[in-house]
């Protein structure tokens, strides 16, 4: 009713004319008592405000207008204006179709929303349309972009707007851009109407192809860019799940690369900044890049990943390539992974990078760098909200901000990432995983590097990494970017370059290992003569149960278990296994799993994890599997759930150490 009368501001409405658009489809006589009732509440709620909003006239209605502010009218107004800001305002203006998402079961009403939302459609295409013809006129290509990107999202068959992109990326040297936009052209009309793009479209995209194939001396200085090297993609199963990479580069090094959050293979060589950078890493490495399963050219709808998971992804993929031993390079979320995957397999490690990473996602009192539960809601809010359109760069890459060409990529690089809840799926797991207690146990040489106003990770969160990691080189670069391909990305590569020309391996027996620590209490065992064949009975199933999960016993007796695994699932897993076929032959068994970094000396594993297990199982009761901290904050995503049961102290390791039961 209010957003009616708004519109028809100007002139009074009558008591029958409301109630038959609103009301139609019952009797005159309850459709005028609908209106009754409707316009009492309307006349209080608006005359709080202190003046009467709401006239009404005998069988005439009005809603006066003359203090307030319709963005419909003001839309209207800066349409019909003739200067270019008139029409910047009135395109910023129009945010949706005419009450975007309000729907009423009554047909008049329907139809005359339906009539004005098309008479306003129609406006804004026709103010995107002179906005592009007056930036082509002024040599502004660059300026049109948004423009015609937008007016493709009302009217996406337009061919000549397809082809004014393709001509305005190919000005500015873009052409793997400008053959871009033609394909999504073809897949449109081939999609909505099984036709073919029109021959003009067709000549302007052959001719497009043979300028990018131009030699190199004829090209712009953006279209020199190295574009030999590209890849193939390749995929590996893990697990059963597909995993895409690319190899590119021949030096002498392996290197792989892990992007954080969301990436794309394929999409990345079209931004010429981010494909300088992969070549220059290729310079001086085998580059190998990958797409984390549930992103990019990977498997989607593969469910929350977790940690492990992803390494047993990276491994997999070195064995395809034939790389014994890589060097890690890991920026933002993508270090998280590395780091645990140094950690845990340093035999296969020769050094780990670190650029813009960060050990925990969420603020503690002991990490007060993290984001707040409410900033992580603001973001996700943000991203769901902002998906698909030009990509705000204001805090990943400040330099890129007026690059209206890298924001279009970027939100084109996202979009072709992850769908807008994956997107937020991956962001909220990512910031829940804390590896903090994993950084001492990282043996191989590490290199941290940090902007110094990166806006999305602290310098503080670097400095913290290289503090905990044994023997860490930090170097602080100045500029405010998040990503590794924006202001000064040059700098960043030869830091690399030159870590990985001294980098020195160390010799170590350390590595990071889950111990399982299964006690079963002296009650549980029969006292009769049938106890040793029952001992050797649970013995024997035991170690069964661990030659299927991967996990090795390192103390067996009658009453306990001490078995390392290369992953806490693996051990949790384990441990629910054993629990039920123990309790099974009637054995009451407690079991507690941490991880931590072990030493093997003379075949022995020692470490304070040792000590840490076998603590925490002692406050566990009959069926019980407890689990430190550091465990449940590195399984996250796995098909567990994890619950307080307090603290305990233990003698000799500082603490206190909060357990949780598991289930």
């Amino acid at each position: 009713m209010v957003a009616y009368l708004a519109l028809q501001a100007e002139h009074s409405q009558s008591r029958e004319k409301l109630a038959a658009l609103l009301w139609g489809e019952v009797g005159e006589e309850q459709s005028r008592a609908s209106l009754r009732q409707t316009l009492s509440v309307l006349r209080r709620s608006l005359g709080a405000t202190g003046r009467e909003w709401l006239l009404i006239k005998g069988d005439r209605v009005v809603l006066d207008l003359r203090d307030g502010d319709l963005d419909v009218r003001q839309f209207e107004a800066l349409a019909a204006g003739s200067a270019t800001v008139d029409l910047e305002q009135a395109n910023a203006l129009y945010c949706g179709e005419l009450l975007e998402g309000f729907d009423l079961a009554e047909d008049p009403f329907e139809d005359w929303l339906r009539i004005e939302r098309e008479r306003l459609r129609l406006l804004a295409i026709a103010v995107l349309e002179n906005l592009i013809t007056r930036h082509i006129a002024a040599n502004e290509p660059v300026a049109a972009v948004p423009v015609a990107t937008r007016l493709l999202c009302l009217e996406p068959l337009r061919e000549d707007i397809h082809r004014t992109l393709m001509r305005v990326y190919a000005a500015q040297g873009q052409f793997n851009l400008a053959l871009a936009q033609y394909q999504r052209c073809a897949d449109t009309l081939r999609k909505q109407l099984g036709v073919q793009p029109e021959p003009e479209t067709q000549a302007l995209y052959q001719d497009l192809r043979a300028r990018r194939n131009e030699p190199v001396a004829r090209r712009t200085p953006e279209e020199r860019e190295p574009r030999e090297g590209r890849a193939c993609t390749h995929y590996v199963k893990s697990d059963g799940v597909n995993i895409a990479y690319q190899v590119t580069g021949d030096g002498p090094v392996d290197l792989v690369y892990v992007q954080g959050w969301v990436s794309n293979l394929d999409y990345a060589w079209e931004s010429p900044k981010l494909a300088r950078v992969l070549h220059r890493l290729g310079s001086f490495c085998r580059l190998i890049r990958i797409d984390k399963r549930g992103t990019g050219l990977s498997d989607r709808g593969t469910g929350f990943p977790t940690l492990e998971q992803r390494m047993q992804d990276v491994r997999a993929v070195l064995d395809a390539v034939g790389s014994q031993k890589t060097v890690l390079f890991g920026s933002s979320e993508g270090g998280l992974m590395c780091m645990l995957f140094a950690a845990s397999y340093p035999e296969r490690t020769s050094a780990l990078i670190l650029h813009g990473a960060y050990a925990r996602g969420l603020w503690s009192p002991d990490y007060p760098w993290g984001r707040s539960r409410l900033e992580l809601e603001e973001d996700l809010l943000a991203i769901e909200r902002e998906w698909g359109r030009p990509a705000d760069m204001s805090r990943a890459a400040p330099s890129l901000v007026d690059n209206i060409l890298e924001r279009e990529w970027f939100a084109a690089y996202l979009r072709n990432s992850a769908s807008p809840a994956d997107a937020v799926a991956l962001w909220r797991w990512s910031v829940e995983i804390d590896a903090r207690d994993i950084l001492p146990a990282i043996r191989v040489p590490t290199l941290v590097t940090q902007r110094t106003g990166d806006r999305w990770v602290k310098p503080e969160e670097a400095r913290y990494l290289a503090s905990r990691i044994p023997g860490a080189t930090y170097v602080e670069l100045p500029g405010d970017d998040h990503i590794i391909w924006g202001a000064d990305s040059d700098r960043l590569i030869d830091e690399i370059r030159e870590f990985l020309a001294t980098a020195q391996p160390v010799p170590t027996e350390r590595t990071l290992l889950t111990v399982l620590h299964l006690d079963i209490p002296v009650s549980s065992v029969p006292a009769n003569g049938s106890s040793s064949d029952r001992i050797k009975d649970w013995q024997d199933n035991a170690i069964r149960h661990l030659n299927t999960a991967g996990g090795e016993a390192i103390d067996l007796r009658e009453s306990r278990l001490v078995a390392v695994f290369r992953q806490p699932s693996q051990a949790i897993a384990c441990a629910f296994r054993l629990l039920g076929s123990l309790n099974h032959i009637g054995l009451k068994v407690r079991a507690a799993v941490h991880i931590g970094e072990c030493e093997r000396r003379q075949g022995l594993y020692v470490g304070p994890v040792l000590q840490v297990t076998e603590g925490l199982a002692s406050c566990a009761g009959p069926g019980d599997i407890i689990a430190s901290r550091t465990v449940r904050d590195l399984v996250i995503g796995a098909n567990f759930s994890f619950h307080p049961r307090g603290e305990v102290d233990l003698a000799g390791i500082p603490g206190p150490w909060p357990y949780f039961s598991v289930a």
